[in-house]
C-alpha cells in the first residue's frame, strides 16, 4: 500500500514543478502581416517567438523552402504597444510599411479571429514598425510581453 502511494505523490510533486515554470516560447504561431518584407503562407503555423531578459526574439518562416527565416530581435525597451484582438488589426494597418492582407468580411461580427496580437516597436534607427501575429495563446503570449516590456495592453481602437 506504501509503494503505490508513494508513487502517486511523487508524480503528483514532479507534475507541479513542471507546470509551476513560467513559458518562454511558443511555437505554433502564423505571421498575418507587418512592416517585415517576407512571404509567408496564410496555412503555415510555423512562426516562434522566444521571450529573453533583454530580447524578443522573432522566427518567421517563409513560404518558401529555399528562402531563409528572417529573425527579429527586438528589445523590450523598444516595444511603444501592445494590441489584442481587432484594435491589433486597426492598429498595425495604421503603422507606415504595413502589409496585411485584406480582411474576410463578418458576419453581423460573428466569426471574429479574437486570438490576434499586435506590437508596435521602434527599429533601431528610430522608424516605426509591426508585426501581426495569431495564436491560439495570443492571450498567455501577450500578459508575457507586457510583464517583460511593463506596457499595458490595449483591447480598444
Amino acid at each position: 500500500m506504501r509503494r503505490p502511494l508513494t508513487y502517486i505523490v511523487v508524480a503528483t510533486v514532479l507534475c507541479g514543478l513542471c507546470f509551476a515554470a513560467e513559458r518562454r516560447s511558443w511555437n505554433q504561431i502564423r505571421y498575418i502581416g507587418g512592416t517585415v518584407q517576407i512571404k509567408t503562407s496564410r496555412y503555415d503555423w510555423n512562426t516562434t517567438l522566444t521571450l529573453a531578459a533583454d530580447a524578443i526574439v522573432v522566427e518567421i518562416a517563409p513560404a518558401t523552402v529555399f528562402t531563409p527565416k528572417k529573425t527579429l530581435h527586438i528589445k523590450p525597451s523598444q516595444v511603444l504597444n501592445l494590441v489584442e484582438f481587432e484594435a491589433a488589426w486597426e492598429r498595425v494597418a495604421a503603422v507606415n510599411g504595413a502589409q496585411l492582407p485584406a480582411q474576410h468580411p463578418r458576419l453581423f461580427g460573428l466569426l471574429m479571429d479574437a486570438s490576434m496580437l499586435g506590437v508596435i516597436y521602434v527599429n533601431d534607427d528610430g522608424k516605426r514598425e509591426a508585426i501581426l501575429l495569431n495564436s491560439f495563446s495570443s492571450y498567455t503570449i501577450a500578459q508575457a510581453l507586457a510583464n517583460l516590456t511593463g506596457k499595458a495592453i490595449e483591447t480598444k481602437p
